[in-house]
Formats: C-alpha cells, structure tokens, sequence
C-alpha cells in the first residue's frame, strides 16, 4: 500500500489532532513526509507504507534522542493513525528542524567547511553504530546545517537499520551497491561510504552519473581532482571500505586536515624542545652580551681615569 496523493488535511484517530498539509518534503520506501501545521506551528509529518516501519522508526528516534546527547535529530511530538476510507495508515509528527542544506552552505561559506562538518558527523555516526543501528540513507537531504555555531543536524530515520541486517532504504548516488564497491549490509563501512560520497559530491558541486564502470570512474573522480588532494588517502579508504569505524575514519581525517592547516601531530611533543633550545641560546647571548658590557664599562673608566692622571702632570 503507498501513499498515492497528498491530502490536504491528516487527523488522527485517536489523538483527534487535525494537520494542515502545506507541502510534500520527500517521498522514501517507508513512506512520505510533509510539511504541516497544527495549531499554526509547523511540523513534519511522515505517513507510512506500513504501521511496522512507523513503529520501528518511531522506536529508534525515541531510543536515540535519550542518548544523542548534543547531537540535533528530530524529536516525537506525536504518534497516531489516520483513517483513509476503509484503511489505517500510522504516521509520527516531528519539530522541524530550521537550518541549511550541506551543498547551499558550503557554497555560500567555503569548502574549508566540508572537513569541520563531516568530523561532527563522524562523531555522531560512531554515536549511532555503537548503538547497534547502521543510518542506511545518509544524504545531505536528510542532514542540515544549524546555528550558530554551526553544527551538523540530522533527521529522517526511514532508512535507518539494524546492524547485520539489509539495508531497507537508499539512495543510488550513496550507495555502494550501485558503485560497485561493496554490498548493501548494514554495517558501520556502508554509512562511511556515504560520508566519503557526501564529501566528493561537496568538493565536486555536483553528481555525476554512474559509468558502465563505477567503480574505476569513482577512483578517478578521487584522484584526478586537485581541491580533494589533501584528503584523498582518506576519501578512498573511506569508500572502499577500509575503516571498520567512524571513529577511525575521524581520526585519518582529522590528521590530515590538521596537515593541511599547516600542522602536523608531532609538533606538540616537538615545541617543548624547540622551546628548552631556544632559551639555552638566548641565555648563552645574554650571558657574553654581560661580558662585553663590563668590559667595555670597565675600558671606559680605565680611560678617563688616565686622562685625569695625565692633567694633573701638566
């Protein structure tokens, strides 16, 4: 069963709370999410295929918002069913969460921005993985970027999945399968391969359609492309499946962007040493500046003391 048309008002059942559709904001394989207001405050409203994936989606948010932490996701406002004739469709009504999408951001502030915010993702990714829960459709549709400062903000669970499982929802651009670079488990690597396509669509500003060869043109894609130089070791380990987690992938490229600032990790344990030199030196010029100084105090006296003893012969 879908959803063939979009009403114009959705009221639940049981709650008996009226939303107004305003517009459709996507459609998935979970079903459909739109754009409402009750009570004129806005709200996303996503109606189902089915009340199983509802329930499922509406059980990870609830479990993930109590231990998300500083992370910004969308929070369950409302949990009921709609009578569509002779049928029940379960939706969920969430906040919605006011930002900007990655791709108009980071064209408006700068690709510097594109390392800053995967790290956050990153973080949140290991967040969620140690959670037992792979995010399946990760897109920079389902992240936006929020306040000040800035930060990562997700939301969206459709095609979120249980680790071991198969991954229920996804799109082709982010998706490994249809690159030809791994299967569609869901494990921490399938969501690091997104990330690695989120950030090559980034430096890209745009996204080309898969060859009759994907996997070699992606290659191509990494290494022919001089703005994703310093990160390119770490975008294709990233989409060939070489980090088993975020937090190792966060690691590698939080290295190399602290490389490409200017910076490199053995400075820290280096500076103190540099520094303990440094002082030697100067306090050894110091010490034969002294010297000098007396000397030439000490000529300078001698000087004029003989001139006094030559007037007082004469």
């Amino acid at each position: 069963m879908t959803t063939s048309f979009s009403p114009s008002i959705i009221q639940g059942k049981w709650h008996q709370r009226k939303y107004q559709i305003e517009k459709e904001l996507g459609q998935g394989a979970t079903g459909t999410v739109y754009l409402v207001r009750h009570q004129g405050s806005p709200y996303a409203l996503k109606l189902g295929t089915d009340s199983f994936s509802i329930t499922a989606e509406v059980n990870v948010l609830k479990h993930f918002a109590k231990a998300q932490g500083g992370f910004l996701g969308p929070s369950i406002m409302d949990v009921d069913d709609w009578e569509k004739g002779q049928e029940l469709q379960s939706f969920y009504v969430m906040n919605v969460i006011q930002g900007t999408s990655l791709p108009p951001f980071i064209k408006q502030k700068g690709k510097e921005w594109i390392p800053v915010l995967i790290l956050q993702l990153l973080t949140f990714l290991s967040e969620l993985h140690q959670m037992g829960w792979v995010f399946g459709d990760l897109k920079p549709d389902n992240l936006k970027v929020v306040g000040k400062p800035y930060k990562i903000a997700w939301y969206d669970a459709g095609g979120m999945t249980k680790l071991g499982r198969l991954i229920k929802e996804y799109t082709e651009w982010y998706d490994r399968g249809v690159w030809q670079m791994g299967d569609r488990k869901a494990e921490p690597a399938y969501d690091l391969f997104s990330v690695g396509m989120i950030m090559l669509e980034l430096y890209l500003g745009k996204r080309p359609e898969p060859s009759e060869e994907p996997n070699k043109q992606l290659k191509e894609l990494v290494f022919q492309n001089q703005q994703i130089f310093p990160y390119q070791k770490v975008l294709w380990e990233a989409l060939s499946g070489k980090y088993a987690t975020a937090d190792k992938m966060k690691q590698a490229l939080l290295q190399a962007w602290h490389v490409q600032k200017g910076g490199s990790f053995l400075q820290p344990s280096l500076e103190p040493k540099l520094d303990q030199a440094s002082k030697k030196r100067k306090k050894k010029k110091s010490k034969w500046g002294k010297v000098l100084f007396l000397l030439f105090l000490s000529s300078f006296f001698l000087f004029l003391y003989a001139l006094y003893l030559y007037s007082q012969t004469f």
